[in-house]
């Protein structure tokens, strides 16, 4: 199979590969076992059929309950479901309650998602999901594993972070990994404003729209920022707040990296 970073899933946003990545110690992120995305609702059976040839072995959903039920992940092959809800509330408002919480105030999307980075590395919700995330990694005996979320850029985003940092990748690496995401999500975005234009668009909700459904450097920064100022280091934030032994570093490199 091909090594590409950006998969071929027609009808469904944001797949990608953390294969490739480059360790500090000279190592390398194996291909072909390890994906992010946005969530699989919406596949096709060509879709299903490319992850089922991937070798998809778990397929760990980090969305809430209530964003399961809505919209039921397709499984590719004999995939096994990990629901794994990073928060398991404020998913559950119509689109007409979201047009009226973000058409007054242009900054109200950017303070929110800054508020949900910094909740993601404090809250005991996402310290739970983070740890079930990791041991479902470190238990894989064979096969490729996909996390992802709704749209693949937040939770899913510091997931694919804290997995990086785990393996060894410097964090200059692991924020333009995390940057992908932006041109990833153009089209999403301008789908969520032709949706949300029969609530009455406007200016400030058309940005509000554009801020939510995108990933920014301050949203990354907001979580790196409140990791260091109660860790001092990811490393500390890896073993104190997501619970990761030495010993099951070193497991996750022996599994997911090059020799």
């Amino acid at each position: 199979m091909q090594n590409n970073r950006l998969l071929d899933i027609k009808n469904g946003y944001n797949f990608r590969e953390l294969g490739g990545y480059k360790t500090i110690d000279g190592r390398h992120v194996k291909w072909n076992k390890i994906l992010r995305s946005g969530e699989l609702a919406d596949l096709s059976e060509d879709d299903l059929g490319f992850l089922e040839k991937y070798g998809i072995k778990y397929d760990i959903d980090l969305r809430s309950d209530s964003e399961r039920n809505k919209a039921a992940d397709k499984l590719p092959g004999n995939a096994k479901l990990v629901a794994n809800p990073i928060f398991n509330s404020g998913h559950d408002k119509t689109g007409a309650d979201y047009a009226e919480q973000y058409k007054y105030d242009a900054n109200r999307g950017k303070q929110n998602m800054i508020l949900s980075y910094q909740s993601m590395v404090t809250s005991e919700s996402a310290k739970q999901a983070f740890h079930k995330l990791f041991m479902t990694l470190l238990n894989n005996d064979g096969g490729a594993i996909l996390f992802h979320c709704a749209q693949g850029k937040d939770r899913t985003g510091l997931s694919a972070a804290f997995l990086l940092f785990a393996l060894g990748v410097d964090e200059e690496t692991i924020k333009q990994d995390y940057l992908l995401s932006k041109d990833a999500m153009k089209p999403y975005i301008e789908l969520k404003i032709k949706q949300f234009s029969k609530y009455g668009m406007n200016d400030a909700l058309k940005q509000n729209l554009n801020n939510l459904y995108t990933v920014d450097e301050s949203y990354f920064n907001a979580a790196m920022d409140t990791i260091k100022e109660n860790y001092s280091t990811v490393d500390n934030f890896l073993h104190q707040f997501i619970g990761l032994s030495d010993n099951d570093i070193d497991k996750l490199k022996s599994l997911y990296l090059t020799d």
